[in-house]
């Protein structure tokens, strides 16, 4: 087994600590700033029978509630690390039936998270995790976080709005326009675009919402992970934090 451990670099400013824990196959490394609220990275890298893996897991430290903190990192977890194991199953049980020794295209799962606004009010993110575990290619699952640095807890869509603020309106006439523009990209049904959820996939980049889905949802495979992106101005005051510094 091979073990290493690198740390992947989201911020030009800052002070960082990094902590190996060789037992466990990951590091730490924090990012101090100013805000109360510290990002951590926690980092897999194995090398073994039959999968590599190569996993970058954002995780948030301090704050002045540790429970609202373990909650955010639990549901970032849950989404990840159980892919994980399945994938370790899964490569085991594939190659195990096999009789393979050692395969010379092993399974491999790799994770990355990319810190898309961190201002004094929110700091939101995305992780792409990718698989490959046989087939024609590789999968990849986006998931996404956007914390209120105050409150400490995770967002969804809706709260980022003032109460009963109709912001699927414009979300959704934007992601019609967007569509109409290119409809070569996405499937037929796409041309029926029914409207957003309750439960609709974002994160905030710069002065822009993004709307997002996962492959195969809205668009062929070579669409990759479809985006909509829509000025946060559209809102006005409406949305919350608009008024939030870097």
């Amino acid at each position: 087994m091979k073990l290493s451990t690198t740390f992947m670099g989201m911020f030009i400013i800052g002070s960082m600590l990094c902590t190996g824990y060789k037992q466990n196959l990951y590091t730490t490394c924090e990012l101090y700033f100013n805000n109360v609220i510290t990002l951590v990275e926690k980092s897999i890298n194995k090398d073994v029978k039959y999968l590599k893996e190569d996993l970058r897991i954002p995780q948030f430290n301090n704050g002045k509630n540790p429970d609202n903190i373990k909650i955010i990192n639990i549901k970032i977890n849950n989404d990840i690390l159980p892919k994980v194991n399945e994938a370790e199953q899964t490569a085991s049980e594939y190659y195990g039936d096999l009789h393979v020794e050692k395969p010379q295209f092993p399974f491999e799962i790799y994770s990355r998270y990319t810190v898309t606004i961190n201002n004094n009010s929110i700091i939101s993110l995305y992780n792409d995790y990718y698989e490959f575990l046989g087939g024609a290619h590789g999968s990849t699952i986006r998931t996404s976080y956007t914390v209120d640095k105050e409150a400490e807890k995770l967002l969804n869509l809706k709260e980022l709005f003032t109460s009963d603020y109709d912001y699927k309106s414009i979300i959704n006439d934007e992601i019609k326009k967007q569509i109409a523009a290119e409809p070569d990209k996405y499937f037929e049904s796409a041309d029926n675009f029914k409207g957003i959820g309750d439960s609709q996939n974002f994160y905030i980049s710069g002065k822009n919402l993004i709307i997002y889905y996962q492959q195969y949802e809205i668009a062929p495979y070579v669409a990759g992970i479809p985006e909509f992106n829509i000025p946060l101005e559209k809102f006005g005051s409406d949305y919350k934090y608009a008024n939030s510094k870097i």
